[in-house]
Order: structure tokens, then C-alpha cells, then sequence
């Protein structure tokens, strides 16, 4: 992987795991996240003003942005719920684990080859994410695994990761056909719509004012961040392989795994310890990938 889209996938992990501690520490996890979206639409409205006025934008490129914000929307809901149930330095990690599903889809859907250095790359930082799972450093601990899939969160944090994969590979895709910043707003603008519809449907208008009054300049934070981390993420995209974009970007589970363990005092044990320290090597690993 050549140094520039490794460097802007490694910014991006640091504002990821920035803006799911913000969702993760709120009140309303999918009031936040529903007001979050409006303010990043809002936020990021003239510039896509500005480009949408000096690009051709073709009737197909609809059904580019659709598939995109229904994959999107998908993964919102499923990691606002996830943080509902489970810690965020568990549930970060596994949302965050797309590289179980993506080399394989990457390989069938669009020919993607990974070199021996990335295959073992992408099974060490897996080995990585599933030591965080165990309760301790043994045969009895690989069992608590099961226990952990059972729950809630970790069920609901693998559905995201699997949307988390299914994005990331359609975004490669799309990206080679439509501005690579157009096509982030206009299927971002979708999503607010209608994750904000089934917010306002299900919440009081009362609960919505107070989770604002409560978590504002949090809110905001997270609008902004949230496009800013993923137009890096499209730019290494158009640059590199999808499966080690994708690999790159666990190493942002150190990052949410200490947020998690510093700022919410959430567990940080001996495996989690281990795991974060062998899926940081699996990360590092990807640089080397061709």
C-alpha cells in the first residue's frame, strides 16, 4: 500500500473512534445520531452546492447514491444499537472488523487480488479482534466468546461491520464514476432524511429538544467528523485496494478501545490489551501489502 492513502486512511482512524465515543457517550444514542446527521448535511450543504454545479451528473448516478444510502443507513442503525446494548471498547472493534467479509466480496464482485504480506496482514488483525473477545488468556476463555456473540451489542456490531463491507466495496465501485465528494453528500442527504423520519416517528419532539440541549456542540462535532473521516476513506479508496482500505482502518480500534477504557472508564483487560496489540501489528502490516 503506497505511503499517501495509508497516511490519510491512518488520519481517519483517529477521527472515527473520535466521533463513535461521542455517539457512544449521549443520552438517545439514535436521537444523537439522527441530529447529527442533519447538521452534517447542513454543514457541508454549499460545497456540494458548489460541486453539484460544475459536474455532469448522470440519471444513473441515482441508483449509485440509493444502494449507497440504504447500505448506510443500515450500518447507522445497527451501530446506534449496538452502543445501546454493549461497551464501546467492544462493540468499536467488531463494527469495525469489515475485513471478515471484505476480501472475499472484494475477490468476487470485483476481481480484488491481496498479496501473501496482506492475507497475512488481514488474518492477524482478525486473530487481533478475536483475543479482545476472551475473558482471559486460555482455552476456558475462547469460550466465552459464544457468550459474547449472544449479546446483543455484538450481534447488532457484526451486522454493522458487515454493512461496513458492503459500503466500503460499492463505494469503490461508485467512486470511478461519480465525484467522489457528490456521491458522499447526496447519499448522506438521503440517510438523514430518513433515519431523522424514523427518529422524529418514534421519539417525542420533547426528547429530541433535550438530547440537543444536552449533547450540542457534540452533536455538531460528529456532523463535521463524520464526512471529513470518510471523504479521506473515498480518497484512499480511488487510490488503493478496498480490502486494505479496509484493514487500515481496524487499526482504529486502539484508538476507540483507550476512549473507551479513558473517558467512559470501561474494562480494559489482559486480552483486550493483547488483542489491540496484534491487530495493530496485523494493521501495520497492510503498508507492506501489494
Amino acid at each position: 500500500m503506497t505511503p499517501l492513502p495509508f497516511s490519510l486512511v491512518l488520519v481517519s482512524i483517529f477521527t472515527h473512534a473520535y466521533w463513535n465515543y461521542l455517539i457512544k457517550s449521549s443520552k438517545n444514542k439514535h436521537a444523537f445520531t439522527s441530529l447529527s446527521k442533519l447538521v452534517e448535511v447542513t454543514i457541508f450543504a454549499i460545497p456540494a452546492l458548489y460541486v453539484l454545479s460544475t459536474t455532469e451528473f448522470r440519471i444513473e448516478f441515482f441508483l449509485l447514491i440509493l444502494v449507497a444510502a440504504s447500505i448506510t443507513f443500515l450500518n447507522y442503525f445497527f451501530l446506534a444499537s449496538a452502543y445501546k446494548y454493549g461497551d464501546l471498547s467492544l462493540v468499536y472493534p467488531v463494527s469495525r472488523s469489515s475485513i471478515i467479509f471484505l476480501p472475499i466480496m472484494a475477490y468476487y464482485f470485483i476481481d480484488e487480488r491481496i498479496d501473501t504480506t496482506g492475507g497475512i496482514a488481514i488474518f492477524t488483525i482478525l486473530l487481533g479482534t478475536f483475543v479482545m473477545h476472551m475473558e482471559s488468556l486460555s482455552f476456558q476463555g475462547i469460550k466465552t466468546i459464544i457468550k459474547s456473540i449472544s449479546n446483543r451489542g455484538s450481534l447488532y456490531a457484526i451486522l454493522a461491520a458487515l454493512t461496513v463491507a458492503g459500503y466500503t466495496l460499492w463505494d469503490k465501485i461508485s467512486i470511478s464514476k461519480i465525484e467522489p465528494f457528490l456521491y458522499f453528500y447526496l447519499y448522506t442527504l438521503i440517510v438523514a432524511i430518513l433515519y431523522s423520519s424514523l427518529t422524529f416517528i418514534k421519539f417525542k419532539k420533547n426528547m429530541l429538544k433535550k438530547e440537543w440541549e444536552l449533547n450540542r456542540g457534540r452533536i455538531i462535532q460528529v456532523g463535521f467528523f463524520n464526512s471529513f473521516t470518510y471523504i479521506l476513506t473515498l480518497t484512499a479508496l480511488a487510490m488503493s485496494k478496498a480490502t486494505y482500505v479496509g484493514g487500515v482502518r481496524q487499526l482504529s480500534i486502539v484508538v476507540g478501545a483507550f476512549l473507551g477504557y479513558k473517558l467512559l472508564g470501561e474494562d480494559m483487560s489482559l486480552p483486550k490489551i493483547t488483542g489491540i496489540i496484534i491487530s495493530l501489528v496485523g494493521g501495520s502490516l497492510v503498508y507492506l501489502a501489494k
